[in-house]
């Protein structure tokens, strides 16, 4: 499945297109994908640890969520929850984390983007997008990640995929650079010691993450701190086909890819009238399924007479063709002309080039080509073929170029020509395929 991911921030919007099927796999920068994974930087996150009854009806328990949380919530707005259990009180109770936000940011957001409710596979803040990055380095022990740019911080502590504390910090509009390390620092310092100290939270990991993951000296500080190792996820470790430095920047983004659905604050409604669709999509392919196998039966006896009658017809055509020939014998000059018309074809079929494209599949998945020249004489046969692409980034290109050369690795006899134009981010390729006499049959 594709899936488009695209981070919101104060004023930077980012995204990427990946695919899910086996590993994630990026595809692209731009958008190719019809589903749209979001998330958005909103740091006056509202939160709440409540008592619970056991309610089935999703409204009865919106109703007493927010009941509870009047005091957190701004009067006259409808918020969107999600529920983290934390433990069972009684037979009929239990704990649970609540988060919340304003339902406006989700059709806010869905403006912006230009989509509509049905495109969005998953609306979220991206304070828990780290939440798969951290789970899958740190395991079921505790971790605290904290991940910085130049406009957040992004500060989370959990334990496997449990959230613990979580802190939404965004940084003034203007900084020096030189001024970053400071900046991390404080926020790493203070929300670290009140994690262990005040919220009594047993650290046993850290991640780093974001452009705070380069910075020597902020990282030096970090370790003296909590005297423990420091851990900056890997690219390879989570996507194939990107850089670890677009990782480190594009990092919430696959995180939001990756997160469970118990994370999306899409409204109420909108989580209804999807499920009520996915519903109706699984009784009409069972509909269909069902006609299907009966209409199957019905055709099952018919096609077995048939069957029966063709074999028996092709029977009667094999032992009257068997006659004929035996009436017909063929002549010399017949003979001949036969023989040297089968060796014609046989020599044909052995000088065909289509074996580049049967023996040389994912060079051809690589390759926009816009000429092909083929050369044949008693000696060897050339073939020449002329591809041109364009790109959009300097990374896509050089990702092409490393897919390119990992693929000719595989085969031999072929020489290659490549004219790169960094400035204009194009390529011209031309590759030239040798067969010799011995290779050709």
């Amino acid at each position: 499945m594709k899936i488009y991911s695209v981070e919101i921030g104060k004023s930077i919007r980012k995204g990427l297109t990946i695919s899910l099927k086996e590993r994630v796999k990026f595809i692209s920068f731009d958008k190719k994908a019809s589903k749209v994974c979001v998330s958005i930087f909103y740091p006056d996150i509202v939160y709440s640890s409540l008592a619970l009854p056991k309610i089935e009806d999703e409204d009865t328990l919106q109703i007493l969520i927010k009941s509870k949380m009047s005091a957190v919530l701004e009067e006259g707005k409808k918020y969107s929850f999600i529920l983290q259990k934390k433990e069972d009180i009684s037979e009929n109770e239990s704990l649970f984390d609540i988060y919340g936000i304003p339902v406006d940011k989700f059709y806010e957001t869905l403006t912006v983007l230009e989509e509509d409710t049905d495109s969005i596979e998953l609306f979220t803040v991206d304070i828990f997008s780290l939440i798969p990055i951290s789970h899958k380095i740190c395991g079921d022990k505790t971790c605290f990640h904290f991940y910085a740019d130049t406009e957040k911080v992004l500060i989370t502590v959990s334990k496997g995929e449990e959230i613990l504390y979580v802190r939404s910090i965004p940084l003034p509009d203007f900084i020096e650079p030189s001024d970053l390390t400071n900046i991390y620092y404080e926020n790493f310092n203070m929300t670290y010691m009140f994690a262990i100290q005040n919220r009594r939270i047993n650290v046993e990991s850290i991640v780093i993450s974001g452009s705070s993951a380069s910075n020597q000296e902020f990282l030096k500080l970090c370790r003296e701190l909590t005297n423990l190792d420091l851990h900056i996820p890997s690219a390879d470790s989570f996507i194939t086909g990107i850089s670890q430095n677009d990782f480190m920047d594009f990092i919430i983004p696959v995180g939001t890819a990756l997160l469970k659905q118990n994370y999306d604050f899409s409204p109420i409604t909108v989580k209804k009238e999807k499920n009520f669709k996915k519903v109706s999509k699984i009784l009409s392919s069972l509909s269909i399924f069902f006609l299907l196998m009966l209409t199957a039966g019905i055709f099952t006896v018919y096609a077995d007479i048939s069957e029966k009658e063709n074999r028996f017809l092709s029977l009667k055509n094999n032992i009257q063709e068997k006659i004929r020939l035996i009436n017909n014998k063929i002549t010399k000059n017949e003979m001949k002309y036969y023989t040297d018309y089968i060796k014609h074809i046989e020599k044909s079929e052995d000088l065909n080039p289509i074996f580049v494209f049967d023996q040389m599949p994912s060079l051809f998945e690589l390759l926009d080509e816009k000429k092909i020249i083929i050369e044949n004489s008693d000696e060897k046969q050339v073939i020449q073929i002329f591809s041109e692409h364009q790109f959009t980034s300097l990374s896509e290109l050089l990702n092409f170029k490393l897919k390119l050369n990992e693929v000719l690795r595989n085969y031999r006899n072929i020489h290659k020509n490549i004219q790169e134009n960094k400035e204009k981010l194009s390529l011209k390729i031309d590759l030239r395929i040798e067969r010799d006499s011995s290779e050709i049959k």
